[in-house]
């Protein structure tokens, strides 16, 4: 018999033994997947912002006039469109054949706010989200330097005024 309560005795040794090592190696589990988790959405974060700064100066460089227009001229422009502006204003890019807005916004797809991108070309319209933004959208327009920035994530893009290019 005192064998018996030895062995139970080693035995629940180690099962407690076993299980702390389970809940050591559960816990460095789960804090490395959530270390990777930010890491991977700081990377997709980072390549938004890539794609958006390669993007900008392909519709801000051809554009003939640049201008600041408010929510309710973008509104008119946009009509019943399935995204919704929460930005007071956009940055309205006037090309020959075709004009573009960029705006912050959602859409019933997209419940978190992003800069939108929105096309009239050939009465041919588009709306696309170019990143996910929150917090407030700035423009700031001169003579010389149109700049765009988001205040989550922090971004800044600057172009500088090509001659020919006018603004409202």
């Amino acid at each position: 018999m005192v064998k018996q309560q030895g062995l139970l005795a080693e035995t629940l040794v180690g099962i407690a033994v076993g299980l702390g090592v389970i809940v050591i190696l559960l816990s460095l589990w789960v804090s490395d997947s959530s270390r990777r988790t930010h890491e991977i959405e700081g990377m997709l974060e980072r390549s938004d912002l890539d794609a958006a700064t390669f993007y900008l100066p392909l519709v801000t460089v051809p554009a003939h006039v640049i201008s600041i227009v408010s929510q309710d001229q973008l509104k008119q422009t946009i009509g019943s469109s399935q995204v919704q502006p929460t930005s007071a204003h956009a940055l309205k890019l006037t090309h020959p054949f075709s004009t573009t807005h960029l705006y912050l916004g959602f859409s019933e797809r997209q419940q978190k706010s992003a800069l939108w991108v929105h096309k009239d070309q050939f009465g041919n319209t588009a709306n696309d989200a170019l990143l996910d933004a929150a917090g407030d959208l700035n423009l700031e327009i001169s003579d010389d330097v149109v700049c765009l920035g988001l205040t989550n994530p922090q971004w800044i893009f600057c172009h500088n005024r090509l001659p020919g290019q006018t603004h409202e």
